[in-house]
């Protein structure tokens, strides 16, 4: 909390207190865990992100907007699949001989988010994303400011909520489904990580 102190006198900073390296795999298997939990909150975030656009008077249109966080919404599986391999590989350092499937639990993630996670890899090595109902948001907006004269800003922000709107719902029955594996991965690791378990007396304790 203050190691940059000025105050704090040098020789109590001069030896970093360090677990055992026990300790230290049990504790990356909780910590990496949170990180799962933070993605499934990530995603729901975005859910948000596209129910509003706070961008009124600013070069970001709607277009702009809506591809961007349909580019965010698609990351967010990406992150998750990447943090489970990372849990995984946590979960066996701290207990080598766990007997979970690791391979099957993440082909099913692949196979569940198969949509999500092919986007996501086009956006990273071809280009942006794009779908009809945006194109015809992209469409309408530009109509909107190069002529404004057609009135067609009305109907550009009708186009923009309903696309935005099935986004949102997408959104989060997406982040109700990855919620769902976050919590299968819990009920994996209490059965085989003793030290989660508040009565093992194995585990170092502060």
């Amino acid at each position: 909390m203050h190691f940059d102190d000025e105050f704090m006198p040098p020789k109590e900073m001069a030896e970093e207190f360090k677990f055992s390296e026990k300790a230290e795999a049990e504790h990356a298997v909780v910590m990496t865990y949170l990180t799962l939990l933070d993605a499934v909150s990530s995603l729901r975030d975005v859910e948000w992100y596209f129910r509003r656009y706070p961008f009124a008077g600013t070069p970001v249109t709607r277009y702009n907007h809506l591809t961007h966080c349909c580019e965010l919404f698609f990351g967010r599986f990406y992150q998750f699949k990447e943090r489970l391999k990372n849990l995984f590989d946590a979960v066996k350092r701290a207990v080598p001989n766990h007997g979970l499937d690791a391979g099957k639990f993440i082909k099913l993630f692949d196979k569940t988010f198969d949509d999500e996670i092919r986007a996501r890899h086009g956006v990273h090595h071809r280009e942006r994303f794009d779908e009809i109902a945006i194109s015809r948001v992209f469409l309408m907006e530009s109509i909107a400011i190069l002529k404004p004269e057609r009135g067609t800003e009305n109907e550009c922000r009708s186009l923009y909520r309903k696309a935005a709107n099935e986004w949102a719902a997408r959104t989060r029955h997406k982040a109700d489904r990855m919620d769902e594996f976050a919590e299968a991965v819990a009920e994996a690791l209490l059965k085989v990580c003793p030290f989660l378990d508040d009565n093992d007396q194995t585990s170092e304790r502060k």
